[in-house]
């Protein structure tokens, strides 16, 4: 007897349960898109998009979303356009049973600006991914300029365990300096020379570092460390 009850009980739950499914999933049909709203996680770094322009970008693909039925709006869509723009790292679209629609995106945050031979510059994100400078936003970041041949593409790997193109290389010595807060808050420029070794411009002080190779890179710095706590400390920055 007691199992029969527990089965009906059970049985009650589960059919409410579809019931209130079903409810709900008939009033999202027929609920309309009454806000749209976008937010980005920066991760700490400079703005490179806007809000207003993940907007603009969405409008002029999908027209406005504000007063279409949500169920004649296809997310998952707006989501794989946000992902695909460039400064993103990340993004998901959802939607609210009281007509919200919401994106929440979060951007790459850039360690290295680019600037090659031609003049062309794009950034490179602390994941090695390539980005196009914004027109509008400018993020401050190391600068590496000089005999740079590469240009941008999407489709560039970084290859993180055995550099063999320039561009690998610059990715791990950005990364080292980016990772160290000493020698972020220290080097603002790293110059490539003809023979394509590296020279660091320190923004205190009038010094030029002749790095070389990235071989041998964390005992370089190491070395380097030891110059400025135990060298320019005691006979000055400015010698």
């Amino acid at each position: 007897m007691k199992k029969i009850i527990n089965i009906s009980i059970w049985t009650v739950i589960i059919a409410g349960i579809l019931v209130l499914v079903s409810f709900i999933e008939t009033e999202y049909r027929k609920t309309t898109c009454k806000s749209f709203e976008i937010f980005i996680d920066y991760q700490d770094a400079d703005p490179l998009i806007s809000v207003e322009e993940i907007t603009k970008k969405v409008y002029v693909t999908f027209d406005t979303v504000i007063g279409k039925k949500l169920s004649d709006i296809n997310s998952k869509n707006i989501e794989n356009l946000v992902n695909k723009i460039n400064f993103i790292e990340n993004a998901e679209v959802y939607t609210t049973l009281t007509g919200n629609m919401k994106i929440r995106a979060t951007q790459r945050t850039p360690i290295v600006k680019i600037i090659n031979s031609a003049n062309e510059s794009f950034y490179m994100d602390k994941n090695g991914i390539l980005m196009q400078a914004s027109r509008e936003f400018t993020a401050r970041v190391l600068i590496v300029n000089g005999y740079i041949s590469d240009k941008y593409s999407d489709t560039l790997k970084i290859q993180k365990i055995n550099p063999t193109s320039l561009l690998d290389k610059i990715y791990l010595l950005a990364s080292y300096i980016y990772s160290d807060n000493f020698f972020k808050a220290q080097i603002e420029q790293i110059y490539i020379t003809k023979d394509k070794e590296f020279e660091l411009v320190p923004k205190v002080g009038r010094q030029l570092i002749i790095f070389g190779d990235i071989n041998n890179m964390e005992n370089k710095f190491d070395k380097l460390m030891v110059f400025y706590k135990q060298g320019m400390n005691k006979s000055g920055w400015d010698k």
